[in-house]
């Protein structure tokens, strides 16, 4: 119904105030933790991509600093018990890359840290959307693995070949070399070092 707010941003916060048409109008304008701390100062211009929650007991606007995000809390307010302040709570504790990373690994420990998650709820978000990640995220969770930058980490990119050559499915050997580099940074510049550190993640206890 209303896909983006684009004004002056009139209060700071979680609940932020966006002014449009000049000011005449001023919007109550609900971000994570993370939305907050991404807005400009204020005064400045801000575009917030928004989301329109319509209940008995009033309408909510959510908005977000990028379509990735937004995508992610539409997609977890699709599980049952998983409303949209706990999907925005979830969006406060990490990145819509970091929990499709952990959805596509099927982590549960990882959501289960996040804020308004317990196990039973963190299972049931692996069950639900473990092979629900749309396409754009998995394009955002791409980008983190390889450094958001095409062709910066060939090693990297090398090591993805190989994993996805043995059968492995794009997303997880992803979520699995992103895991690896941030426990191993310095594997970087040896490829098959990548890829026995991936495969030894797999037998893990808990993978």
């Amino acid at each position: 119904m209303i896909a983006f707010v684009d004004g002056i941003l009139a209060a700071p916060g979680p609940d932020a105030v966006v002014a449009i048409a000049d000011g005449a109008v001023g919007l109550d304008v609900l971000v994570s933790e993370r939305g907050a701390a991404a807005l400009p100062a204020v005064g400045e211009r801000v575009r917030l991509w928004t989301h329109l929650s319509v209940r008995e007991d009033g309408w909510t606007l959510f908005g977000f600093p990028s379509r990735e995000e937004r995508t992610m809390f539409r997609l977890l307010v699709t599980v049952s018990g998983i409303g949209p302040k706990v999907a925005l709570g979830m969006l406060s504790g990490a990145g819509p890359a970091e929990i499709a990373r952990s959805l596509a690994l099927g982590d549960e420990k990882a959501l289960a840290r996040l804020p308004g998650i317990g196990k039973k709820s963190a299972a049931r978000l692996v069950v639900e959307l473990g092979q629900r990640i749309p396409q754009e995220l998995a394009a955002v969770e791409a980008a983190t693995v390889a450094g958001h930058a095409p062709g910066a980490d060939r090693e990297l990119e090398d090591a993805l070949a190989v994993l996805t050559t043995m059968g492995l499915p794009v997303a997880r050997a992803e979520a699995l070399l992103q895991t690896v580099r941030e426990a191993n940074p310095e594997l970087a510049s040896d490829a098959q070092a990548w890829v026995r550190a991936a495969l030894g993640g797999m037998d893990a206890p808990g993978r």
